[in-house]
């Protein structure tokens, strides 16, 4: 009931926003997707992370939504979408971001920007599909075989308040107020089906390595909190380090939930790897000039 009401502001939100609810049949699949921004502006999809929604991207949506149109599906029950595991993992999630892209996009190249799982999962589709990916944003990303994964699974498998205590030191080095007030939401969500069993759902198959990234051919922006504490900064440097054409941007006084915590600073940060893509390749852009709004 809760995960209902959730869904529903969430849909309400965005609409008063300028997004449009819309639903992709696939299966047994009921994949819930916002979109936002002009019909001919640039194609971009937006994947949220583990126990979390597709309203999260509300703040940079808002910054780009006059240039950009955007897809942002829920990945997960807990924003609407039905699936037989109540979340999709990151192994099922490539033939279902093909199929939304197809549908929104037809053939045109879209810029796939995730974060934390959603990062992992973008990661991946640009391994397995380059050719429909123009540029990739990695933000906070899981995924990378060389760290300590060990820590990482003790602080995402929440099973009461001192769990969501220690996630939330990951995540924010200043807790937004209204992540202090919705604790218990957020240990529901991180105790759901959806979470647990996405977590269950991950082996080292779904993860990439250095050689993996070298092969990514797009220029991609890692954009990172200083202070993450679930995937560090030092594994964005290792990552930057392998991937071609990278551009790693490191986010001051910020935790994991950079999205939440420091919006403006991850759109400015997005905005300056637009410009300084378009600029190099303007058919990123459609082949329009483009210059960088004001934030």
């Amino acid at each position: 009931m809760l995960f209902r009401l959730v869904s529903l502001v969430t849909a309400l939100y965005l609409r008063l926003l300028g997004a449009h609810r819309r639903v992709l049949e696939m299966g047994p699949v009921r994949l819930v997707y916002y979109v936002m921004g002009p019909e001919d502006g640039e194609p971009w999809v937006l994947l949220h992370g583990l126990g979390s929604i597709a309203v999260t991207w509300s703040p940079v949506m808002r910054r780009l939504r006059r240039s950009c149109r955007m897809v942002v599906p829920e990945m997960s029950a807990l924003g609407g979408t039905r699936c037989p595991d109540f979340g999709i993992g990151v192994a099922a999630s490539g033939e279902i971001l093909q199929k939304l892209m197809e549908r929104e996009f037809g053939s045109r190249p879209v810029t796939l920007m995730g974060l934390s799982l959603g990062g992992w999962m973008a990661a991946r589709f640009a391994l397995a599909n380059p050719q429909k990916i123009s540029r990739l944003v990695l933000v906070d990303a899981g995924g990378y075989r060389d760290q300590d994964w060990d820590n990482i699974e003790t602080l995402v498998r929440v099973n009461d308040m001192a769990g969501v205590d220690r996630l939330y030191k990951a995540l924010f080095v200043r807790v937004p107020w209204v992540m202090r007030l919705s604790k218990a939401t957020f240990l529901k969500a991180y105790t759901s089906k959806a979470v647990r069993n996405v977590l269950a759902g991950l082996s080292e198959a779904d993860t990439f390595d250095d050689a993996d990234l070298a092969r990514l051919p797009m220029p991609t922006a890692l954009i990172w909190a200083e202070h993450d504490g679930l995937f560090t900064a030092g594994t964005a440097r290792a990552m930057a380090a392998a991937i071609p054409r990278s551009r790693l941007e490191i986010l001051p006084h910020c935790g994991h939930a950079v999205h939440m915590e420091c919006p403006g600073a991850l759109a400015a940060a997005v905005q300056r790897f637009r410009l300084e893509s378009s600029r190099t390749q303007p058919f990123l852009t459609g082949g329009r000039p483009w210059r960088a709004p004001s934030i």
